[in-house]
């Protein structure tokens, strides 16, 4: 796959839009309404704020996409960046998109001095980026219990201990 990653812009919200569809509701077993709407608050919410969003293009077609930006931690602004969401089209996945775009966003948020990084999403995926388990760092996410191993974590250079509590996201 010869795929390039780069930052999104305005003129691919539609091609946006229909690979986070694609890959969200792929086999007919999931929903991409959620996906679809997170994609949305985010960038009504981050206007002229701090958003890391990158596409993954393959020959001028957009087959992958993220979005990070800070969120809040028990309810005060932070630096502490939610990732949400992370997804690749169905036929492309399995072929380095999402670890393109996953890496291409560590190197950004490092760019930007943000401290820690935290998702949802699989262990045996994520790992490979850094990401661990966030409760024994302190940090949980309501909605999906404080334990839950899905709500992973990724210490970046300006990490600190004090970084601890509960994690809202930018379009929450």
């Amino acid at each position: 796959m010869s795929v390039r990653v780069r930052p999104a812009s305005p003129a691919d919200a539609a091609g946006i839009l229909a690979v986070v569809e694609d890959a969200f509701s792929y086999g007919g077993t999931r929903d991409a309404n959620e996906a679809l709407a997170i994609v949305r608050a985010t960038w009504s919410t981050q206007q002229h704020r701090a958003l890391v969003e990158l596409v993954a293009d393959e020959n001028g077609a957009i087959v992958g996409h993220l979005q990070a930006a800070p969120g809040r931690l028990d309810g005060d602004p932070t630096l502490v960046t939610g990732v949400a969401p992370v997804c690749v089209g169905a036929a492309q996945q399995g072929r380095g998109a999402g670890g393109a775009l996953m890496e291409a966003l560590i190197g950004a948020a490092e760019d930007r001095r943000w401290p820690l990084l935290v998702l949802l999403g699989d262990p045996g995926y994520y790992e490979r980026f850094g990401f661990e388990s966030a409760a024994p760092l302190g940090l949980s996410y309501p909605p999906v219990g404080a334990d839950n191993p899905h709500f992973q974590a990724r210490k970046l250079s300006g990490y600190a201990e004090a970084m601890r509590g509960e994690f809202g996201y930018c379009w929450e």
